[in-house]
């Protein structure tokens, strides 16, 4: 099935409610993805994070209906309620109580229309957004033997192990280096990349001006010892980690090199990602992959990234304010 054939989705918005309730429950599977309108760099417009998911979660779905001709999907409109976004001017931001309470509200929602089989989709990496998510999914499945996946926790864990870094993942590309996409975790050589590709006339010029960045390359010139880890974090590993995001994305914007972008590259790199998204809820569709198995590697430690009286704390402890909400 080729990008140029029809998708094999119906937005729910377009149809009636007779046409949705004719859908087999059995073989239908709802789409949604789940990302913030923040800040990309000086480049990219902030719907990124919802682009780049809607396209993979796009891709997924042709990948997904050639290997399983039986499914329907219905794609509902994207959700921007959304944590752990940039503080800065044009970012939004959402308390983890919100974000939770919006996904148990809709799985119950459409749990009592019968509808059983939710993918959500995402493209955003903060632990206070993805895991209040996942919490959600969780309690409602529990409540009302619904199958909700986060397909954004489902590829952490069984993409790249546990980590945000696609250096490796990406690098088969020609042309891609892996030490290119070090630290290329926002706004940088891949979301540019993938913009390109998806959103081309949005990317502003300066992209190619504007050079390689991230929390590891200001500390070491900050003379600051590294935050950086390998395989699953401790506790103490992870809140260094956060802290020194924190504290890095107060006067940056962007992690990585944009200026390397290309749209050659953002399509390679959609059509990697929506390859292993395919892949792996094949898995999950087939029982390959039990459903508890498809939790982001830091579902055990959900209630640091959940609890907004941590964070507060945390954040007079370092003396940290958005200036988003």
């Amino acid at each position: 099935m080729t990008a140029a054939s029809p998708p094999p989705w119906r937005d729910w918005h377009h149809l009636t409610g007779a046409e949705i309730d004719a859908c087999d429950r059995d073989t239908t599977v709802i789409l949604v993805t789940s990302s913030p309108i923040e800040v990309h760099g000086p480049h990219l417009p902030t719907i990124t994070d919802i682009c780049e998911a809607e396209g993979i979660t796009e891709q997924v779905a042709r990948k997904v209906k050639a290997k399983h001709p039986q499914l329907q999907f219905l794609r509902l409109p994207p959700i921007y309620v959304a944590a752990d976004v940039l503080p800065h001017v044009g970012s939004l931001m959402f308390r983890q109580s919100t974000i939770q309470r919006v996904f148990e509200d809709l799985g119950q929602s459409l749990a009592r229309q019968g509808f059983k089989h939710v993918w959500v989709g995402g493209f955003h990496g903060g632990p206070r957004h993805f895991v209040p998510v996942e919490i959600a999914l969780e309690k409602t499945n529990r409540r009302f033997n619904t199958r909700m996946i986060s397909v954004f926790a489902l590829m952490m864990k069984h993409l790249t192990g546990g980590g945000t870094d696609l250096a490796e993942v990406l690098s088969v590309v020609p042309g891609v280096e892996a030490e290119q996409l070090r630290g290329d975790a926002h706004g940088g050589m891949i979301e540019t990349s993938l913009m390109l590709h998806l959103l081309g006339q949005h990317v502003r010029p300066v992209y190619a001006q504007t050079d390689r960045n991230s929390v590891h390359i200001a500390r070491e010139k900050a003379g600051k010892v590294s935050v950086a880890f390998d395989g699953k974090p401790t506790m103490p590993v992870l809140i260094r980690a956060l802290l020194a995001k924190l504290h890095y994305y107060e006067e940056h914007t962007w992690s990585g090199t944009p200026s390397l972008a290309s749209a050659e590259f953002g399509e390679a790199f959609l059509d990697i990602l929506s390859d292993k998204g395919a892949e792996a809820l094949c898995k999950v569709w087939s029982g390959e992959i039990p459903l508890e198995d498809s939790h982001s590697p830091v579902w055990k430690l959900r209630w640091v990234f959940s609890s907004e009286l941590l964070t507060r704390a945390v954040q007079r402890a370092i003396g940290y304010q958005a200036r988003v909400f």
